[in-house]
């Protein structure tokens, strides 16, 4: 499997604290089925402008680390970024890291609380450059209701949705549990990911997280499917995107079935 949102770098952000940290979480991952890890930290404009170089020499010093310490897993280069109505800008002068640095796919996050306003217009900036924007844990903002009208709206616009996998088997609740679990349901994700921070609680897990939805009645050919997007992503190839499947009941239904 491939984990293409993980906090594993050591001492940058709130993921692991050190580089024994980092092997910790290596060992969870491994012993979990994951080959590939891409290391995501935190990007935000004017707070961690963390540099391309910066992430990469990072990422040579946890492959060495992990291939002395007998850990058969690479790790990639990549970050979660922050949007901001100018961040389209910063990844064309070459400050913000793409996923494995390839020009394909950034991993972006949302504020938690506020829908901006210029998201869209951020997608499609991106999707003019040949970019495809991955939204971070989309089942955890706090405006995407169980209507989902948003997401199918950001999905037609161009953007991929990423979930938790801790998020799947419940760590940050039931409620959200349940929209990851219906987003998934109705063709709305794309990726899953484990979004780990620590060797503890939120810890490089996606195989148990399969299951579960397995267990919820999710298909082997959309799990298979989400599974698959992974390697996609990391080898820059296109994801064809299913249908996503809106709810009647949805003002963006009747705008675009208009």
């Amino acid at each position: 499997m491939v984990d293409i949102h993980c906090h594993i770098l050591p001492g940058i952000d709130d993921g692991a604290a050190d580089i024994d940290t980092s092997l910790e979480m290596a060992r969870i991952a491994q012993k979990d089925g994951i080959k590939t890890i891409v290391a995501t930290p935190h990007y935000i404009e004017y707070e961690s402008e963390i540099s391309k170089d910066f992430i990469k020499n990072k990422c040579d010093l946890l492959n060495n680390y992990f291939l002395k310490n007998g850990i058969d897993i690479k790790i990639l280069p990549g970050c979660e970024a922050y949007i901001s109505h100018t961040l389209p800008s910063k990844y064309k002068e070459g400050t913000v890291m793409s996923i494995n640095n390839d020009g394909k796919y950034i991993l972006i996050e949302l504020p938690m609380v506020e829908f901006p306003s210029y998201v869209e217009d951020v997608i499609f900036e991106f999707k003019l450059m040949g970019v495809t924007p991955i939204i971070a844990h989309i089942e955890r903002y706090k405006y995407i209701d169980d209507n989902f009208d948003l997401v199918y709206k950001l999905i037609k616009k161009g953007a991929l949705m990423q979930i938790n996998s801790t998020s799947v088997t419940g760590l940050f609740g039931s409620k959200i549990m349940k929209k990851a679990v219906q987003l998934t349901r109705l063709n709305m994700v794309h990726l899953i990911s484990s979004d780990a921070h620590t060797a503890k609680g939120r810890s490089p897990h996606i195989a148990d997280s399969l299951l579960t939805l397995k267990d919820s009645g999710i298909g082997h050919e959309v799990i298979d499917y989400i599974v698959e997007n992974g390697y996609k992503v990391i080898n820059g190839l296109e994801i064809h995107v299913r249908e996503p499947v809106l709810k009647k009941k949805g003002i963006f239904y009747k705008l675009f079935r208009a």
